[in-house]
Protein backbone atom coordinates (compact mmCIF):
# COMPACT_ATOMS: atom_id res chain seq x y z
CA UNK A 1 0.00 0.00 0.00
CA UNK A 2 1.70 3.46 -1.11
CA UNK A 3 2.11 5.62 1.58
CA UNK A 4 2.42 9.09 2.01
CA UNK A 5 5.76 9.94 4.25
CA UNK A 6 6.75 13.18 3.83
CA UNK A 7 3.49 14.81 4.15
CA UNK A 8 3.64 12.67 7.49
CA UNK A 9 6.60 14.43 8.47
CA UNK A 10 5.86 17.91 7.44
CA UNK A 11 2.32 17.28 9.40
CA UNK A 12 5.02 16.14 12.64
CA UNK A 13 7.53 19.47 11.96
CA UNK A 14 4.29 21.83 12.39
CA UNK A 15 3.23 20.24 15.37
CA UNK A 16 6.56 20.78 16.86
CA UNK A 17 6.52 23.77 16.43
CA UNK A 18 3.53 24.72 18.11
CA UNK A 19 3.99 25.53 21.73
CA UNK A 20 1.54 23.13 23.56
CA UNK A 21 2.02 22.68 27.31
CA UNK A 22 -0.91 21.61 29.48
CA UNK A 23 -3.76 24.00 29.31
CA UNK A 24 -2.65 25.75 26.41
CA UNK A 25 -3.68 23.30 23.86
CA UNK A 26 -5.73 25.93 21.50
CA UNK A 27 -3.20 26.35 18.52
CA UNK A 28 -2.01 23.03 17.93
CA UNK A 29 -5.78 21.45 18.63
CA UNK A 30 -6.63 24.05 15.54
CA UNK A 31 -3.54 22.71 13.13
CA UNK A 32 -4.89 19.08 14.07
CA UNK A 33 -8.34 19.50 13.00
CA UNK A 34 -7.46 21.67 9.58
CA UNK A 35 -5.01 18.62 8.53
CA UNK A 36 -8.20 16.25 9.10
CA UNK A 37 -10.36 18.33 6.99
CA UNK A 38 -7.61 18.39 4.33
CA UNK A 39 -7.33 14.76 4.84
CA UNK A 40 -10.86 14.33 4.43
CA UNK A 41 -12.19 12.71 7.60
CA UNK A 42 -15.58 12.06 7.53
CA UNK A 43 -16.22 14.04 10.45
CA UNK A 44 -14.28 15.90 12.43
CA UNK A 45 -14.73 17.86 15.70
CA UNK A 46 -13.68 20.09 18.77
CA UNK A 47 -15.40 18.85 21.92
CA UNK A 48 -16.39 20.89 25.04
CA UNK A 49 -12.94 20.54 26.96
CA UNK A 50 -10.93 21.03 24.03
CA UNK A 51 -9.96 16.91 22.93
CA UNK A 52 -10.10 16.95 19.01
CA UNK A 53 -12.05 13.86 17.39
CA UNK A 54 -12.41 13.04 13.90
CA UNK A 55 -13.82 10.12 12.01
CA UNK A 56 -13.22 7.56 9.26
CA UNK A 57 -15.59 5.52 8.70
CA UNK A 58 -15.39 1.81 8.03
CA UNK A 59 -17.37 -0.63 5.59
CA UNK A 60 -18.80 -2.66 7.97
CA UNK A 61 -20.92 -2.08 10.94
CA UNK A 62 -19.89 -2.66 14.55
CA UNK A 63 -17.62 -1.38 17.99
CA UNK A 64 -15.43 1.18 16.40
CA UNK A 65 -11.60 1.08 17.12
CA UNK A 66 -9.82 4.19 19.17
CA UNK A 67 -6.65 5.32 17.98
CA UNK A 68 -5.74 7.49 21.43
CA UNK A 69 -2.69 10.37 21.62
CA UNK A 70 -2.66 13.39 23.80
CA UNK A 71 -2.35 17.48 22.07
CA UNK A 72 -0.06 18.79 25.63
CA UNK A 73 3.87 18.06 25.84
CA UNK A 74 5.84 18.89 29.11
CA UNK A 75 8.27 21.83 29.10
CA UNK A 76 11.34 22.49 26.81
CA UNK A 77 13.94 23.09 29.66
CA UNK A 78 17.12 24.71 29.30
CA UNK A 79 17.24 25.36 25.14
CA UNK A 80 21.10 25.79 25.57
CA UNK A 81 21.39 21.77 26.10
CA UNK A 82 19.42 20.67 23.04
CA UNK A 83 21.24 19.57 19.59
CA UNK A 84 18.79 21.12 18.11
CA UNK A 85 15.99 24.20 19.01
CA UNK A 86 13.36 22.21 20.37
CA UNK A 87 10.54 23.98 18.60
CA UNK A 88 12.18 23.80 15.29
CA UNK A 89 11.15 20.44 13.95
CA UNK A 90 14.75 19.66 12.64
CA UNK A 91 15.09 16.92 10.09
CA UNK A 92 18.44 15.71 10.43
CA UNK A 93 20.33 12.23 9.47
CA UNK A 94 16.31 10.99 8.94
CA UNK A 95 15.33 11.47 12.42
CA UNK A 96 13.50 14.77 13.33
CA UNK A 97 14.39 16.47 16.31
CA UNK A 98 12.05 18.68 18.49
CA UNK A 99 9.86 18.76 21.94
CA UNK A 100 7.15 16.28 21.81
CA UNK A 101 9.09 14.53 18.63
CA UNK A 102 7.97 11.19 20.60
CA UNK A 103 5.62 12.02 23.24
CA UNK A 104 3.27 13.04 21.42
CA UNK A 105 3.42 14.37 18.44
CA UNK A 106 5.26 11.57 16.57
CA UNK A 107 2.27 8.89 17.14
CA UNK A 108 -0.12 11.62 16.39
CA UNK A 109 1.23 12.07 12.94
CA UNK A 110 1.60 8.26 12.56
CA UNK A 111 -2.13 7.69 13.58
CA UNK A 112 -3.19 10.10 11.66
CA UNK A 113 -1.46 9.08 8.28
CA UNK A 114 -2.45 5.87 8.97
CA UNK A 115 -5.96 6.26 8.00
CA UNK A 116 -4.66 8.92 5.46
CA UNK A 117 -3.29 6.38 3.74
CA UNK A 118 -6.05 4.71 3.19
CA UNK A 119 -8.28 7.18 2.27
CA UNK A 120 -5.31 8.62 -0.94
CA UNK A 121 -5.53 4.80 -2.02
CA UNK A 122 -9.65 4.61 -1.64
CA UNK A 123 -9.69 1.96 0.93
CA UNK A 124 -11.90 2.48 4.35
CA UNK A 125 -10.97 0.79 7.27
CA UNK A 126 -13.19 -2.70 7.98
CA UNK A 127 -14.45 -0.88 10.67
CA UNK A 128 -15.46 2.85 11.89
CA UNK A 129 -12.37 4.18 13.78
CA UNK A 130 -12.01 7.60 15.72
CA UNK A 131 -9.13 9.17 16.49
CA UNK A 132 -8.77 11.43 19.13
CA UNK A 133 -5.76 13.76 20.13
CA UNK A 134 -6.86 15.18 23.86
CA UNK A 135 -5.85 17.93 26.23
CA UNK A 136 -4.00 18.08 29.72
CA UNK A 137 -2.42 14.05 29.74
CA UNK A 138 0.69 15.45 31.02
CA UNK A 139 -1.35 16.60 34.24
CA UNK A 140 -3.40 13.98 34.98
CA UNK A 141 -5.72 13.49 31.61
CA UNK A 142 -8.47 15.45 32.03
CA UNK A 143 -9.53 15.15 28.63
CA UNK A 144 -9.64 11.00 28.37
CA UNK A 145 -11.99 11.19 31.60
CA UNK A 146 -13.91 13.58 29.55
CA UNK A 147 -14.19 11.59 26.57
CA UNK A 148 -15.07 8.27 28.20
CA UNK A 149 -17.82 9.76 29.44
CA UNK A 150 -18.78 11.23 26.80
CA UNK A 151 -18.42 8.62 24.24
CA UNK A 152 -18.64 9.38 20.36
CA UNK A 153 -19.60 5.84 19.38
CA UNK A 154 -19.26 2.60 21.02
CA UNK A 155 -15.98 1.47 20.85
CA UNK A 156 -14.90 -2.01 20.79
CA UNK A 157 -11.04 -1.42 20.96
CA UNK A 158 -8.67 1.39 21.99
CA UNK A 159 -4.74 1.83 20.45
CA UNK A 160 -3.10 4.17 23.05
CA UNK A 161 -0.51 6.02 20.39
CA UNK A 162 2.63 6.31 23.06
CA UNK A 163 6.02 5.67 22.38
CA UNK A 164 6.84 2.35 22.61
CA UNK A 165 9.34 1.64 19.80
CA UNK A 166 6.75 -0.09 17.88
CA UNK A 167 6.48 -2.82 20.70
CA UNK A 168 2.74 -3.76 21.56
CA UNK A 169 2.09 -2.68 25.02
CA UNK A 170 0.01 -4.14 27.57
CA UNK A 171 -0.02 -1.56 30.50
CA UNK A 172 1.44 0.20 32.92
CA UNK A 173 1.09 0.50 36.67
CA UNK A 174 -0.41 3.46 38.51
CA UNK A 175 0.83 6.53 40.14
CA UNK A 176 0.28 8.28 43.76
CA UNK A 177 2.23 11.05 45.33
CA UNK A 178 1.90 10.46 49.01
CA UNK A 179 3.33 13.56 50.82
CA UNK A 180 4.71 12.43 54.71
CA UNK A 181 4.92 14.99 56.94
CA UNK A 182 7.39 14.68 59.66
CA UNK A 183 7.67 16.89 62.90
CA UNK A 184 10.53 18.00 65.24
CA UNK A 185 11.04 21.16 66.79
CA UNK A 186 12.90 23.63 65.47
CA UNK A 187 16.06 24.72 67.86
CA UNK A 188 19.61 26.56 67.01
CA UNK A 189 21.74 23.93 65.79
CA UNK A 190 24.78 24.19 67.75
CA UNK A 191 22.61 22.40 70.07
CA UNK A 192 22.49 19.38 68.14
CA UNK A 193 19.01 18.37 69.37
CA UNK A 194 17.55 14.59 68.82
CA UNK A 195 14.32 15.91 67.87
CA UNK A 196 15.47 17.28 64.56
CA UNK A 197 12.59 16.08 61.89
CA UNK A 198 15.69 15.20 59.58
CA UNK A 199 17.26 12.14 61.49
CA UNK A 200 12.99 10.83 61.47
CA UNK A 201 13.59 11.94 57.04
CA UNK A 202 16.63 9.68 57.11
CA UNK A 203 15.24 6.34 58.70
CA UNK A 204 11.93 7.19 56.86
CA UNK A 205 14.09 6.99 53.49
CA UNK A 206 16.43 3.83 54.50
CA UNK A 207 12.87 1.89 55.00
CA UNK A 208 11.88 3.33 51.50
CA UNK A 209 14.95 2.00 50.28
CA UNK A 210 14.60 -1.11 51.33
CA UNK A 211 10.74 -2.37 51.22
CA UNK A 212 9.57 -5.07 49.17
CA UNK A 213 6.88 -3.97 47.04
CA UNK A 214 4.40 -6.55 45.67
CA UNK A 215 4.68 -8.04 41.50
CA UNK A 216 1.91 -7.79 39.23
CA UNK A 217 1.71 -10.76 36.58
CA UNK A 218 1.42 -7.85 33.44
CA UNK A 219 2.97 -4.69 34.69
CA UNK A 220 5.23 -5.92 37.24
CA UNK A 221 7.32 -4.95 40.67
CA UNK A 222 5.55 -1.38 42.21
CA UNK A 223 7.99 1.06 42.82
CA UNK A 224 8.43 3.63 45.85
CA UNK A 225 10.91 6.75 44.86
CA UNK A 226 11.64 9.79 47.65
CA UNK A 227 11.30 13.14 44.67
CA UNK A 228 11.35 15.90 47.13
CA UNK A 229 12.35 17.33 50.41
CA UNK A 230 10.88 20.70 52.45
CA UNK A 231 11.48 22.07 55.67
CA UNK A 232 10.06 25.14 57.19
CA UNK A 233 13.47 26.28 58.05
CA UNK A 234 14.71 29.49 57.03
CA UNK A 235 18.25 29.37 58.07
CA UNK A 236 21.18 27.06 57.54
CA UNK A 237 21.99 27.43 61.41
CA UNK A 238 18.41 26.76 62.29
CA UNK A 239 16.70 23.03 62.37
CA UNK A 240 13.26 22.86 61.30
CA UNK A 241 10.12 22.12 62.70
CA UNK A 242 8.90 19.81 59.78
CA UNK A 243 10.48 18.09 56.91
CA UNK A 244 8.08 16.96 53.76
CA UNK A 245 8.79 14.44 51.43
CA UNK A 246 7.01 12.86 48.63
CA UNK A 247 7.33 10.13 47.35
CA UNK A 248 6.32 8.91 43.59
CA UNK A 249 4.48 5.70 43.71
CA UNK A 250 3.70 3.60 41.17
CA UNK A 251 1.94 0.91 42.32
CA UNK A 252 0.05 -2.20 40.69
CA UNK A 253 -1.84 -3.30 44.32
CA UNK A 254 -4.58 -2.14 45.50
CA UNK A 255 -5.58 1.11 47.90
CA UNK A 256 -6.08 -1.04 51.06
CA UNK A 257 -2.55 -2.56 50.53
CA UNK A 258 -0.79 0.81 50.04
CA UNK A 259 -1.98 2.42 53.10
CA UNK A 260 -1.15 -1.11 54.89
CA UNK A 261 2.34 -0.24 53.27
CA UNK A 262 2.76 3.29 54.08
CA UNK A 263 1.33 2.79 57.78
CA UNK A 264 4.46 0.21 58.22
CA UNK A 265 6.74 2.60 56.90
CA UNK A 266 5.79 5.12 59.23
CA UNK A 267 5.15 3.09 62.23
CA UNK A 268 7.27 4.68 65.45
CA UNK A 269 8.23 8.08 63.18
CA UNK A 270 6.69 11.31 64.01
CA UNK A 271 5.11 11.27 60.89
CA UNK A 272 1.48 11.63 59.01
CA UNK A 273 0.81 10.79 55.97
CA UNK A 274 -2.14 9.44 53.41
CA UNK A 275 -1.95 7.52 50.37
CA UNK A 276 -4.63 10.34 48.19
CA UNK A 277 -7.94 8.62 46.98
CA UNK A 278 -6.82 7.17 43.73
CA UNK A 279 -9.34 8.88 40.97
CA UNK A 280 -8.26 12.14 41.35
CA UNK A 281 -6.20 14.48 39.41
CA UNK A 282 -2.83 13.45 40.12
CA UNK A 283 -3.02 10.00 41.24
CA UNK A 284 -4.43 7.45 39.41
CA UNK A 285 -4.65 3.49 38.67
CA UNK A 286 -2.97 1.65 36.01
CA UNK A 287 -4.26 -0.89 33.72
CA UNK A 288 -3.55 -4.24 32.72
CA UNK A 289 -4.35 -6.05 29.58
CA UNK A 290 -3.90 -9.74 29.76
CA UNK A 291 -1.76 -11.43 27.04
CA UNK A 292 -4.57 -13.74 26.16
CA UNK A 293 -6.71 -10.90 25.39
CA UNK A 294 -8.26 -11.16 21.99
CA UNK A 295 -7.31 -7.73 21.05
CA UNK A 296 -3.50 -8.67 22.01
CA UNK A 297 -4.35 -11.28 19.38
CA UNK A 298 -5.92 -9.13 16.39
CA UNK A 299 -2.79 -6.33 17.14
CA UNK A 300 0.00 -8.54 17.84
CA UNK A 301 0.45 -10.58 13.86
CA UNK A 302 0.61 -6.75 12.84
CA UNK A 303 3.12 -5.12 15.41
CA UNK A 304 5.18 -8.54 15.67
CA UNK A 305 7.44 -7.62 12.79
CA UNK A 306 8.60 -4.07 14.18
CA UNK A 307 8.96 -5.82 17.69
CA UNK A 308 12.73 -7.41 16.92
CA UNK A 309 11.78 -10.70 18.43
CA UNK A 310 10.68 -8.78 21.69
CA UNK A 311 7.34 -9.82 23.39
CA UNK A 312 4.78 -7.39 24.36
CA UNK A 313 5.61 -5.01 27.35
CA UNK A 314 4.68 -2.90 29.66
CA UNK A 315 5.24 0.99 29.94
CA UNK A 316 7.11 2.40 32.72
CA UNK A 317 4.96 5.71 32.36
CA UNK A 318 1.18 6.49 33.11
CA UNK A 319 -1.41 7.10 30.11
CA UNK A 320 -4.71 7.72 29.61
CA UNK A 321 -5.40 4.05 29.15
CA UNK A 322 -6.11 4.11 32.52
CA UNK A 323 -9.26 5.73 31.72
CA UNK A 324 -10.53 3.80 28.51
CA UNK A 325 -10.11 0.43 30.14
CA UNK A 326 -11.55 1.47 33.26
CA UNK A 327 -14.74 2.38 30.95
CA UNK A 328 -14.68 -0.91 30.00
CA UNK A 329 -13.25 -0.68 26.37
CA UNK A 330 -10.22 -3.13 25.57
CA UNK A 331 -7.03 -1.41 25.61
CA UNK A 332 -3.49 -1.94 24.39
CA UNK A 333 -0.59 0.32 23.54
CA UNK A 334 1.80 0.76 20.22
CA UNK A 335 3.56 3.73 19.21
CA UNK A 336 6.61 4.54 16.99
CA UNK A 337 9.37 6.47 19.35
CA UNK A 338 11.70 5.47 21.59
CA UNK A 339 10.05 6.13 25.42
CA UNK A 340 13.65 6.57 26.78
CA UNK A 341 13.97 9.74 24.78
CA UNK A 342 10.60 11.44 26.26
CA UNK A 343 10.99 14.18 28.00
CA UNK A 344 14.72 14.82 27.22
CA UNK A 345 16.59 17.36 25.54
CA UNK A 346 17.56 14.16 23.30
CA UNK A 347 14.29 13.86 22.29
CA UNK A 348 13.75 12.79 18.60
CA UNK A 349 12.03 10.02 16.37
CA UNK A 350 13.08 8.09 13.36
CA UNK A 351 11.41 8.71 9.83
CA UNK A 352 11.78 5.14 9.18
CA UNK A 353 9.84 4.01 12.69
CA UNK A 354 7.03 6.41 11.24
CA UNK A 355 6.52 4.77 8.00
CA UNK A 356 6.89 1.66 9.37
CA UNK A 357 3.98 1.93 11.77
CA UNK A 358 1.81 4.15 9.43
CA UNK A 359 2.10 0.86 7.12
CA UNK A 360 1.62 -1.88 9.87
CA UNK A 361 -1.39 0.35 11.38
CA UNK A 362 -3.15 0.70 8.10
CA UNK A 363 -2.97 -2.74 7.38
CA UNK A 364 -4.35 -3.51 10.75
CA UNK A 365 -7.33 -1.27 10.39
CA UNK A 366 -7.56 -2.35 6.99
CA UNK A 367 -8.23 -5.73 7.84
CA UNK A 368 -9.64 -6.33 11.39
CA UNK A 369 -12.11 -5.31 13.24
CA UNK A 370 -11.50 -5.23 17.39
Amino acid sequence: MPLVPQDAISFLQDLIRIHALSTGEHDIAARVLDEWRVLAFDDVRLDEVGNTLGLVKGREEGPAWLLLTHLDHVHEGDESLWPHPPYEGVLHDERVYGRGAVDIKGPLAAQTYALASLLRNGKRPRRDVWIAAVVEEEIGGRGASHLVANAPAPIGGVIVGEPSGNRLMLGHRGVAHVRVRLAGRAHHASLSLPDNPLFALGELLRRVQAVQLPTHPVVGRSTLTPTQVTTDSGSENLTPNTATVVLDWRPSETEEQMRATLAELLDGLPAEGEVPPMWSTQNTPGFATPPSHPLVATVLPYAQPLMLGEAPGIWSFATDGRYTAEAGWPTVGWGPGDEKLAHTVRESIGVRELEDHVEALSRLLFDQAP
